[in-house]
């Protein structure tokens, strides 16, 4: 009775006020007692490039690039480029080569406390994070990741930043000198730029296939009810199912099936059950497992990569994908599993075998493959690269990988296919 008629009286204060004063007291009842995250967003994207941060430890931090957004889980921001200094340098006379740059995770709160608030110190996702940004250091404990890396704290309330240069999303597209691979590419075709990332699509289907090629080498010396063939492509089908989700999780678990006793890693998150996506492709990898071990996995497949009358490229990728959709996966998650496990694995299979016609139609089938879901990786290499939509076709999707991972990611830009200029 007490709160009711508080709040009673409350009310009926508020209806007596002249509008100005009821304005004022509304802002004032409800006005913001502490900033939200999102400046610290807002001044994070702010922060010009080669900006040395002070650090609470008492060196500095000189920002390379300052990433790009993470997503639902995990850190805020993945793939900062950073160096860790001594002491600020001048940005106009500093020696690239002086100090290593690393390449990692940022975490942003509000607060230092709100690291062990959030339990990010149990939490194995945040193994990546190589600076902890925060605007208010409340707590002088050292911030600590799972692995037990003691990672350095930057508070932003100590950086003048202006009002006019803050934004919610990085401002990659838009830098005042530009990248060169932004710099090249403004200058290429449609279809030359197209040519360089199917020559990169390539490139990363052919890294894939030599990996798939060592494995067979190699052979699996744990005894197993499939041959060498059915289980490194079992393992790399089952992985496939985690991309985007638990790789390292998925292929252990394709592992038990084949293996029993095989022992399992901590899942990300510390989940004690797996989401309702996870469960659903865990049983379908299952029900390939029951369906497809007699006669085999790679027999299923070689069938429809090799059938006894002859077919389009597009009949054959439609039983292809027909082959996964009725084991309940679906019709963008089996383009995946094609594109990054199935098609490679059968080219190596052909260079094993000297299989030439094989080597040919697998390589074909992957030219031709319509194009891939967008992700993270993706979208961010068109907003890198200043691409005005995602290039078409699943080959020319994964050349962006393949670019990410070998040089845009740490940003090498002097070993780039796509730019000749180190950053």
């Amino acid at each position: 009775m007490m709160i009711m008629s508080t709040i009673q009286r409350c009310n009926s204060a508020l209806a007596e006020m002249p509008p100005v004063r009821l304005a004022l007291a509304r802002d004032q009842i409800y006005e913001r007692k502490a900033p939200y995250e999102r400046e610290v967003v807002e001044r994070w994207w702010a922060i010009p490039r080669l900006t040395c941060l002070p650090l609470q430890n008492g060196s500095w931090c000189q920002i390379l690039f300052a990433g790009r957004p993470g997503g639902a889980v995990g850190p805020d921001v993945r793939d900062a480029i950073v160096r860790f200094l001594p002491a600020p340098v001048d940005i106009n006379n500093s020696e690239p080569g002086a100090h290593e740059q690393v390449v990692g995770d940022v975490e942003f709160h509000v607060h230092t406390s709100d690291w062990r608030v959030h339990r990010h110190e149990y939490d194995a996702r945040y193994n990546t994070v190589l600076l902890h940004v925060v605007l208010f250091c409340d707590d002088a404990r050292p911030t600590r990741r799972q692995d037990g890396v003691e990672i350095p704290v930057c508070s932003l309330a100590d950086v003048v930043i202006s009002s006019n240069r803050r934004r919610t999303l990085p401002a990659i597209a838009i830098q005042l000198d530009g990248w060169p691979c932004q710099r090249r590419l403004s200058g290429l075709s449609i279809q030359e730029q197209e040519r360089l990332l199917q020559r990169a699509g390539l490139l990363r289907f052919e890294e894939k296939s030599h990996h798939f090629l060592e494995e067979l080498h190699k052979g699996y010396s744990a005894r197993s009810e499939l041959d060498i063939y059915d289980t490194c492509l079992f393992l790399a089908l089952a992985e496939s199912l985690g991309y985007g989700r638990d790789r390292e999780l998925f292929r252990a678990l394709g592992a038990q099936l084949l293996w029993k006793h095989v022992p399992l890693p901590e899942p990300s998150g510390h989940t004690l059950r797996p989401s309702p996506l996870d469960r659903a492709r865990l049983q379908m990898l299952s029900r390939l497992f029951e369906r497809w071990r007699v006669p085999g996995i790679w027999h299923t497949l070689r069938r429809n990569l090799l059938p006894e009358v002859a077919k389009t490229d597009t009949a054959l990728l439609s039983d292809l994908r027909a082959g996964f959709c009725e084991l309940g996966l679906s019709l963008a998650r089996t383009d995946i599993v094609l594109c990054n496990a199935v098609l490679p694995f059968a080219y190596a299979v052909a260079l094993l075998e000297q299989h030439t016609l094989l080597a040919e139609r697998v390589q074909s089938l992957y030219l031709q493959h319509p194009g891939l879901s967008s992700n993270r990786i993706t979208r961010s290499m068109c907003l890198q690269l200043g691409l005005s939509r995602e290039p078409r076709g699943s080959c020319r999707q994964q050349g962006l990988h393949y670019i990410y991972q070998h040089t845009c990611r740490e940003k090498l830009c002097s070993n780039c296919m796509l730019g000749i200029q180190r950053i």
